[in-house]
């Protein structure tokens, strides 16, 4: 082998490390470690508990601690390895289906009714400010005397620990107060699919009436999404599985107060969109990419507070994907 080809062989492999699926290798690593310590030390806890002397809360505790950091690893290591690659696959299925009705294989499409709720956010928000708050009780109580004997950085560290308890438990009291108060709303698809140059026409379904000088915004936009990686702005190669470009198609419409109708789930919100007659079909455009049309409902309730709401809607041309 010449110079020159050792050259451009050993430039080869260097790219190759260098590559997108090298880039996944060490974090999956990382990944695949921490879960297994994190298995073993909750298979071990039980005897920690017996024959070590630990007591019950502390054991309680770490074992809540090494389930939730074992969801939490698991979840990441799906993103980062599989779900890309479904995701493609999917999108893959979509453009080699022939499928002269599409839209049927969304399972709310297909119901006409989509729907929009808070309660997972708020699930995760509870337990994470239980464990959170519960860590910091167990300090407290057992090393809480010697707070004050501890170094400048330890104390400044327990107080931003404290700061991130009360930040995520605001958070979970705020989110939850909304949960409550609004409920899941629900998009009543009547026109399946939309067509372009045609109108998209449904309503919104919410559970209050909104404040009657308020002016409920609609706003409807279609845009591509890729699945895929891309360069930073660094110039080194980074993991970005979803990417949303800037909408090609963007309208607000604004409803008054006395177009919106009571119906038998709450209040309804009319929804009449003028969709563009040049307007791209929703599902796969490439092996990566995807087109999405979204619309996003925002109004105040009667007492003040923010509402929003996002829901993917159906829009595809006369030939199939």
């Amino acid at each position: 082998m010449t110079h020159r080809g050792g050259c451009q062989a050993a430039a080869i492999i260097i790219e190759d490390l260098n590559g997108p699926q090298m880039q996944r290798v060490f974090p999956s690593l990382v990944l695949v470690l921490l879960i297994a310590l994190l298995a073993v030390f909750l298979v071990n806890l039980p005897s920690l508990h017996r024959e070590q002397g630990l007591p019950v809360f502390p054991a309680l505790l770490a074992g809540q601690a090494c389930f939730f950091g074992l969801l939490i690893c698991t979840y990441c290591l799906y993103a980062l390895l599989i779900e890309p690659g479904s995701n493609k696959n999917r999108l893959k299925r979509q453009l080699a289906s022939g499928n002269t009705m599409p839209w049927l294989e969304n399972k709310q499409w297909a119901s006409r009714q989509m729907s929009h709720t808070r309660a997972g956010k708020v699930l995760f928000l509870w337990l994470f400010v239980v464990n959170w708050w519960g860590a910091i009780w167990f300090f407290a109580t057992d090393r809480g005397d010697q707070f004050w004997e501890q170094s400048l950085p330890v104390m400044l560290l327990c107080g931003l620990f404290l700061l991130i308890g009360v930040v995520m438990l605001w958070s979970a009291i705020r989110n939850s107060i909304s949960w409550i108060k609004f409920g899941t709303s629900n998009l009543v698809i009547d026109t399946l699919p939309g067509r372009p140059g045609e109108v998209f026409k449904g309503r919104v379904e919410i559970g209050f009436k909104p404040e009657s000088r308020a002016v409920t915004k609609l706003q409807f936009a279609g845009f591509v999404r890729h699945w895929t990686q891309h360069m930073s702005a660094e110039g080194r190669r980074r993991i970005n599985d979803r990417r949303d470009e800037a909408p090609f198609h963007e309208c607000d419409v604004r409803i008054k107060a006395a177009q919106i109708e009571i119906s038998g789930r709450g209040f309804s919100i009319p929804v009449n969109l003028d969709i563009p007659a040049d307007a791209r079909s929703s599902g796969a455009c490439g092996d990566d990419c995807e087109v999405v049309w979204k619309l996003a409902v925002e109004t105040k309730a009667p007492d003040g507070s923010s509402f929003d709401a996002d829901f993917e809607v159906p829009v595809f041309g006369k030939t199939a994907i």
